[in-house]
């Protein structure tokens, strides 16, 4: 059943970047790369900050949004693209990122009647209940927006931020600076200062291509119902009907204990001769994809983990870690599903996803040309694929306006089956994880998480 949609929209803004000073260079176009290239079509990212600040809708609308107007009109100065457009010209053999004088960015100001202390905790509600407090980027077949924003009231309690942001133009690790960048902007009263780690480098020509790459996602995106499809419309994935969105959290010491159980076992099997350490991303994503599989009771042969990969260190030479724009390749994980649903399974899934990591060593940009179909092969063998987004690298709980830090930080994604990561609010280590499953296999789920965390430690004798 569709949910009442609680959220009144008072008015949508177009800020406008501040005026440049006269010797300032500003970046007012980019090109795409074979990084953004493969997300052209795809859904936009899109996060919502919920923020605890119980004030009257006056003070609400009188004091912060005005803050949070000029802070963004002085951020954009630096993130000049971010108020442009994604076009595609008839003279350019791909598409450019496009901003020209009077260009803004759409900031929709709601208010909602919701719950806002149910809305900011972690628990399962509906997906579509996220949308409300997401702008939509609206797309044509001739250019769409780089970003959208919207701030939602809730009158005595706090607001929220969210953001829709094209990602042929960002990868989390940008979108996220760009949120920082406007956050620092805000807390410090809008001096327009930005430290070196939030300077976004735009330079595209060191970005090389040495395996063509480039030109293989350009043909495929004009052959998709194409020829010639030259088309930006963004493709429709809207979840499931009955689609639940959830959060759940492993703690430092949950990590710890998972990671030496996770050891044990593999010492126990004789098969690793030196130390096997694997890292907190890959215990965390092994414990949450297991608990899914064995929710699920799958009898598919295998099961497979997409994940994300910041290519950002690891190409050759290095480029800047404020290097703006996507840089993330995707690696494919296949495993037995057999072995998964065994005792060790998480063992053995920790195991495949640090193998697969540590096998980008000898080239991180090695099988990208085959990743778009190797995706599609699994999907029309009706394999079942989980994708992993978002790091807890991002600090999202760190995103501070100036009135506290965030209550709670959630990334919309709509896909059945589908994770997320995040930092923990405490701040203490931890690793918030979203998923998305279907109403009926919540409680199992839920169940088999917290169970899991007893059985995943070692037992002193």
């Amino acid at each position: 059943m569709a949910q009442p949609n609680l959220v009144k929209i008072l008015d949508v803004c177009r800020v406008p970047p501040m005026p440049p000073s006269s010797n300032s260079t500003v970046q007012t176009s980019l090109p795409l790369t074979f990084f953004d290239i493969f997300w052209m079509r795809l859904r936009p990212s899109q996060r919502v900050f919920f923020y605890e600040f119980p004030v009257s809708k006056t003070t609400l609308i009188d004091t912060i949004l005005p803050q949070l107007k000029h802070s963004l009109s002085v951020a954009l100065l630096h993130y000049l693209p971010l108020a442009g457009n994604l076009t595609w010209p008839l003279d350019s053999d791909k598409p450019i990122v496009q901003y020209n004088e009077g260009d803004t960015v759409a900031l929709t100001v709601g208010e909602s009647e919701d719950n806002f202390y149910q809305l900011s905790r972690n628990g399962f509600r509906e997906v579509e209940k996220s949308h409300y407090y997401l702008p939509c980027l609206l797309a044509s077949k001739t250019g769409v927006p780089v970003l959208a924003l919207q701030v939602t009231f809730f009158p005595n309690a706090g607001f929220s931020i969210g953001h829709a942001a094209h990602h042929a133009v960002f990868d989390g690790k940008s979108i996220t600076m760009f949120m920082h960048s406007w956050a620092s902007i805000c807390r410090h009263g809008g001096d327009s200062t930005l430290t070196p780690d939030l300077t976004p480098f735009y330079d595209r020509t060191i970005v090389s291509d040495p395996f063509d790459i480039e030109k293989s996602y350009i043909h495929g995106w004009l052959a998709h119902e194409g020829p010639n499809n030259r088309s930006l419309e963004i493709w429709d994935s809207k979840a499931e009907e009955d689609a639940m969105l959830g959060t759940f959290k492993l703690t430092q010491a949950n990590i710890e204990s998972i990671k030496k159980w996770v050891e044990a076992k593999w010492q126990e099997k004789h098969l690793e001769k030196s130390t096997f350490h694997p890292s907190t991303f890959a215990v965390t994503s092994a414990y949450a994809w297991v608990c899914l599989i064995k929710t699920r009771k799958l009898t598919t042969k295998n099961v497979h983990l997409y994940i994300s990969v910041d290519c950002r260190a690891r190409l050759e030479p290095p480029i800047p870690s404020t290097y703006f724009g996507n840089c993330i390749t995707g690696c494919v994980i296949g495993v037995d599903t057999n072995k998964l649903m065994e005792e060790d399974g998480v063992a053995v899934a920790a195991r495949a996803i640090v193998e697969a990591v540590g096998g980008l060593h000898d080239g991180v940009l090695k099988g990208a040309k085959e990743l778009i179909p190797n995706l599609l092969s699994i999907q029309k063998e009706g394999g079942f694929l989980v994708s992993v987004a978002s790091s807890p690298r991002f600090e999202v709980y760190k995103i501070d306006f100036g009135w506290g830090r965030p209550e709670k930080v959630e990334m919309l994604i709509e896909n059945s089956g589908a994770l997320s990561l995040s930092d923990s609010r405490d701040g203490n280590g931890g690793v918030e994880i979203g998923i998305v499953l279907k109403k009926n296999e919540t409680e199992a789920f839920a169940s088999m998480f917290t169970s899991g965390l007893k059985h995943h430690q070692i037992h002193q004798s």
